[in-house]
């Protein structure tokens, strides 16, 4: 069975992008090659001139050789993930930061670990969120990320951070897309857009929760 690879351009993407073309080669070489790209809203745009980070990201998936998703980092409004036949967005958790510092892997360690375990892309997100904003609440990197008992506190508090403007806009611009699911405290399956599946929160937790919740108290994610 062949690795996963999960490639996190950063803000070295663009630099690559505007290098020699040895490095724009390499940028294009590891974009084609990766089962998974994260990125934020604006690398996503640096990489496609494409304003649009769901446009963007299926711009990057159409290019992509082995390309399974393409993960958008939205910061404060939470993260979308796009595939060859859905979108999914997910919106962030309320949490008081305290560093940032560690959050971005921390993420990528929750998208690897719902990848690998085959979870579904909302459930991925919902996750990956939480990690991620669990990290934040602490100080530093390392022994300092992710404990699991602050991600199932998050989880079951489920206190998104919802703004449904943000999610309408980037999807009244798409043109073609079999499915768009939408993470949301509402208790509803469906929408007035006939586009758009409203994903409750509470089931996509209670999911999250039977799995993790089997695992020792005080285990770390982390990258």
């Amino acid at each position: 069975m062949d690795s996963a690879v999960f490639f996190d351009p950063g803000p070295r993407g663009r630099s690559l992008l505007n290098g020699n073309r040895d490095e724009q080669r390499a940028l294009e070489h590891a974009l084609r090659l990766s089962d998974v790209l994260l990125l934020t809203s604006d690398e996503a745009e640096s990489l496609t001139n494409i304003g649009n980070p769901i446009q963007a990201g299926q711009e990057l998936l159409r290019r992509g050789t082995r390309t399974k998703w393409v993960v958008i980092k939205m910061g404060s409004k939470g993260s979308i993930m796009i595939t060859e036949s859905a979108v999914s967005c997910a919106p962030s958790f309320k949490i008081r930061v305290v560093d940032t510092v560690g959050c971005g892997d921390s993420f990528t360690a929750a998208i690897a670990f719902g990848f690998l375990h085959g979870l579904p892309a909302i459930s991925t997100l919902a996750l990956a969120n939480a990690v991620g904003a669990a990290t934040a609440t602490g100080c530093g990197a390392g022994r300092n990320v992710a404990h699991l008992d602050k991600v199932l506190n998050l989880l079951r508090e489920s206190d998104l951070n919802e703004e449904g403007k943000t999610w309408t806009k980037l999807i009244e611009g798409l043109s073609a897309c079999p499915e768009v699911s939408v993470l949301s405290k509402t208790p509803v399956n469906g929408s007035s857009d006939r586009f758009v599946n409203v994903v409750p929160v509470s089931g996509v937790v209670s999911d999250l929760l039977s799995m993790l919740e089997v695992a020792p108290e005080r285990s770390t994610v982390q990258a």
